[in-house]
């Protein structure tokens, strides 16, 4: 095997799979599979972004308090990420799963800090925005292995803009969606990701 067949299994071999990233939710025969989407929908007010924040937490925590310790991208469509929610729901998880190790490891604002570092947030304002996006995080997943998760909250952010856009033309009002779709597509088949998006 050459030089860089070998870099190449390295890389694929330190990407870690999600498939225990809330074993209450997802029992062991309908886990998700490395690369798969898993939409999450319900009227408004019902908790979406809630149940999102406890996924992310858990990933983003250090595998000595139970987490994944790999990193998230959340991309927020309508700007409702909540930062003081976030980091009290992290803090409220690492004290529950604080260990001595932890502990003696460093201080509880250093380990909170290592956590958030772990977390890339996007804002987007448009559907041309989210494709953007998009297209960045094709061209920089293959240099970050330990980014595993994308969270997209809501994909159905701009559906009114985008349905004034179009017109009258069903295809002019869907076009940017699904590009975004195909993108999301492409990004799966590389299977850098697990995505839940509400």
């Amino acid at each position: 095997m050459t030089e860089s067949g070998r870099q190449l299994f390295a890389r694929l071999e330190a990407r870690r799979w999600l498939k225990d990233i809330e074993p209450r939710l997802f029992p062991e025969d309908g886990r998700p599979d490395h690369g798969e989407v898993v939409e999450v929908y319900g009227p408004e007010g019902t908790g979406k972004t809630e149940l999102l924040y406890h996924l992310l937490c858990r990933c983003v925590m250090p595998e000595t308090a139970g987490g994944l310790e790999v990193d998230v991208v959340f991309v927020d469509t309508d700007y409702s990420l909540d930062m003081l929610r976030l980091v009290s729901i992290l803090d409220s998880r690492l004290n529950a799963g604080a260990s001595l190790s932890m502990t003696l490891a460093g201080s509880e604002d250093a380990i909170l800090r290592s956590c958030l570092s772990r977390l890339l947030v996007v804002h987007c304002y448009s559907s041309s925005q989210l494709l953007f996006t998009l297209h960045f995080l094709e061209t920089t997943l293959s240099s970050r292995p330990s980014l595993k998760l994308l969270l997209i909250d809501s994909i159905s952010a701009f559906y009114w803009l985008d349905r004034s856009e179009g017109g009258a033309s069903f295809t002019k009002q869907e076009e940017k969606l699904s590009k975004c779709s195909e993108l999301l597509a492409r990004l799966l088949r590389g299977s850098y990701f697990f995505g839940p998006c509400s």
